[in-house]
């Protein structure tokens, strides 16, 4: 098996230009701690992921990168790649109770292999699962080739030109070789569509679909021949509170609904399912542009600018507000506390008359899905060890249980205070 320091020598590089390189430059989070109460909404407050960047190092030195890989990078082979999971959204809770169902098989295998069982802060844990969240979203290199083929079999190249040659109706291309995202992409396909149509009607052209894979391949083929380094066009870091705000002033919400508000025209973002990679909303969006554009204009609806920071800020909103679990259930979460044997080892309350092994959960502070995964992280070889001794077995959670027993923890923790 090869050393930590090797593996890191052997991945680190193509993290460095492809996690950096979309972490700052697609700005989908801020790269900052923990930012919380930006903006309340009833009792709900947005608490943005920890810092992916962070995260990806501690993905490193807590040796996960022995047994995953993320994207083909690394030696791992005994779990699954995390970036080629093709699970839809993931919330937190969601994430969370996927990593506490596999945990007792993970140990299991780190043993087999003398891997190190590292202990994690929850702080920590949080960049981790930030890390987590933020590769989920951000797609796979493109295959240049592909995307030089595409132009010509999706008819782009009758109205762009590449390096001089092709149609001159539009651009050429070659110059936006320097947006080294699909964000900018997105805006700049958004803002140009309505001429775009245009152009197609009069050349009897339809309009042409396009997948994630399409577009990354896309961004590929124009950055290779057209992007340099030094003149790579940044954005800030995409900001949730700034997307929300601007959901609402740039007309989204005339059409669509999200926490519960906003017109039905079209489809709710806070149920439907739409793409997990920022390509995949580039290529919805473009897509449906000329459908959406058809629906405004007979709303008489106006079609508003958006700009490349704008339009970060509000894919920033959309994929954040899928990562916040709604409230849990408190009667739930108790007797699901009770039916997963918890009780058996745990009290959660003042005077509780439960078990008595493990601590009183209700008297923790500041109770959250992340520090409960954190908890059962470091403790959970010896918990697992006393339910082999009283008889039972891990539990398998589903989808909303851990966060209706953290919404349960949490009642019975503000009750004392």
């Amino acid at each position: 098996m090869k050393s930590m320091h090797q593996l890191k020598d052997q991945v680190t590089p193509f993290f460095l230009f492809f996690l950096v390189l979309f972490l700052i430059c697609t700005g989908i989070f801020l790269p900052h701690k923990v930012r919380s109460a930006m903006e309340k909404k009833g009792d709900a407050a947005f608490i943005f992921p920890e810092d992916a960047n962070k995260g990806w190092k501690l993905f490193l030195s807590k040796n996960c990168i022995t047994c995953h890989t993320i994207w083909g990078q690394g030696d791992g082979t005994i779990g699954p790649d995390l970036g080629r999971i093709h699970i839809s959204h993931l919330s937190e809770g969601q994430l969370a109770t996927n990593i506490v169902n596999h945990l007792p098989n993970m140990w299991e295998k780190m043993q087999e292999q003398g891997v190190r069982f590292p202990a994690i802060t929850d702080v920590e844990m949080a960049e981790i699962f930030s890390f987590l969240y933020f590769i989920r979203y951000v797609d796979e290199p493109g295959n240049p080739d592909d995307g030089k083929n595409l132009l010509s079999s999706k008819g782009c190249i009758r109205c762009h030109s590449i390096l001089g040659k092709g149609g001159n109706i539009g651009p050429d291309l070659t110059r936006w070789g320097i947006y080294i995202n699909p964000i900018v992409w997105a805006q700049q396909m958004w803002q140009h569509a309505p001429q775009m149509e245009q152009e197609m009607k009069k050349k009897g052209m339809s309009w042409p679909d396009l997948d994630s894979k399409d577009m990354i391949n896309l961004v590929a083929y124009v950055q290779s021949i057209g992007g340099k380094i030094q003149d790579e066009y940044h954005l800030e870091p995409g900001s949730p509170v700034r997307g929300r705000t601007l959901f609402v002033e740039k007309g989204c919400k005339d059409c669509h609904t999200i926490e519960g508000e906003g017109k039905h025209q079209g489809p709710d973002f806070g149920k439907i399912e739409f793409p997990r990679t920022l390509a995949g909303m580039a290529a919805l969006m473009w897509n449906h542009s000329p459908d959406m554009m058809k629906i405004m204009k007979a709303r008489e609806i106006p079609r508003k600018d958006i700009n490349p920071q704008e339009m970060a800020d509000i894919l920033s909103y959309l994929f954040a507000y899928r990562y916040f679990d709604p409230p849990g259930d408190v009667q739930r979460g108790k007797k699901i506390f009770e039916e997963k044997n918890c009780v058996i080892c745990h009290t959660v309350g003042p005077g509780g008359r439960d078990g008595s092994i493990g601590p009183n959960l209700g008297q923790l502070h500041q109770i959250t899905i992340i520090k409960v995964t954190q908890a059962i992280w470091n403790h959970g070889p010896s918990m697992m060890q006393k339910m082999r001794d009283y008889g039972f077995s891990w539990p398998v959670l589903k989808d909303s249980d851990l966060n209706d027993i953290v919404a349960y923890m949490q009642s019975v923790s503000l009750q004392k205070e």
